[in-house]
Parts: C-alpha cells; sequence; structure tokens
C-alpha cells in the first residue's frame, strides 16, 4: 500500500504540467484528442513516461540525500 501514493506524485506533476501548457496556450483538451495523429499519441506517451522517470529519480535522489 506505500506504494500507491509514490506512484500517483508523477501523474499529478504531469496532469498539472499539461493542464498549465494548455491554458497558457488556449487549448481545450477534447479538442486536441480530436485531432491528434497516431504519431503524435505515441510521442505523447513517451514524453509522459521520461518525465515520469525523471521525477523518479529525482526523488530517489532526494531520499538518498535525506538518508545521509
Amino acid at each position: 500500500m506505500s506504494d500507491a501514493p509514490k506512484q500517483q506524485i508523477p501523474e499529478k506533476v504531469v496532469d498539472l504540467m499539461v493542464d498549465s501548457i494548455f491554458r497558457k496556450n488556449g487549448i481545450k483538451p477534447d479538442e486536441l484528442k480530436k485531432n491528434l495523429t497516431d504519431e503524435q499519441k505515441h510521442m505523447l506517451k513517451e514524453m509522459v513516461e521520461d518525465l515520469k522517470d525523471q521525477v523518479d529519480q529525482f526523488k530517489k535522489r532526494n531520499a538518498n540525500q535525506n538518508e545521509e
């Protein structure tokens, strides 16, 4: 059960960043979903995974620093 909150943090970060970018550029998520190509969807998924990895690395680095 202790792993569940750890997995939700990166998703919240990603959601916040995407929402902020969309609002800044006047993009409505529902309209965007309809107009994306398969290649663009794939690229977005890869970017999200990369961001999750970066957040996980950041958390691990901070955890290691706190242990020392």
